[in-house]
């Protein structure tokens, strides 16, 4: 769905006071499009109005909107500068945001780069590299259930052809 129809839709939903709705239909528009600041800022924007000060600072931690409040809020939820770069998900060229944003963004890789992952990190690559997307697991299943109903007919094909010897 196009950007345009989906903050539509979202300020419909908030009109009639389905702010959930409104929420997920805007995460689920930034999991397609992770740099897109015109939603990150209505996302934070919605957070605000319903109290949420962490998930307004997580969201609204790249535009010029973010108070100080909802920022120290998202470093205090999340306490790990590596794990936070992570959760932002911006892979955008920096030179897009406002100039409070790229510094607050600068600040916090340098932080990551210099604490690095926590303790037991296996969460994959490291945030500036993009994760390998993995394929779909269907085709995968279907080869196992075709081998494994090939193997049954095999076995059957040999029963009948023992019998069929045995009776001659």
């Amino acid at each position: 769905m196009a950007k345009p129809d989906v903050l539509a839709r979202a300020r419909k939903d908030l009109e009639q006071g389905h702010t959930e709705i409104a929420i997920r239909r805007l995460r689920a528009y930034l999991a397609n499009d992770p740099d897109n600041l015109e939603v990150r800022r209505v996302l934070a924007a919605i957070y605000r109005q319903t109290g949420n000060v962490v998930e307004a600072g997580r969201w609204g931690f790249l535009t010029a909107d973010v108070r100080p409040v909802e920022v120290i809020a998202f470093e205090r939820a999340n306490p790990s500068p590596f794990l936070r770069l992570r959760v932002l998900n911006f892979g955008a060229d920096r030179r897009r945001l406002p100039p409070a944003a790229q510094d607050r963004l600068r600040v916090l890789t340098i932080q990551a780069g210099r604490v690095g992952p926590p303790p037991g990190w296996h969460g994959g690559p490291e945030p500036d590299r993009q994760p390998r997307r993995r394929g779909n697991k269907v085709p995968c299943l279907f080869v196992v259930i075709a081998l494994t109903v090939f193997a049954a007919l095999a076995v059957l094909g040999i029963y009948q052809v023992i019998m069929w010897v045995i009776r001659l």
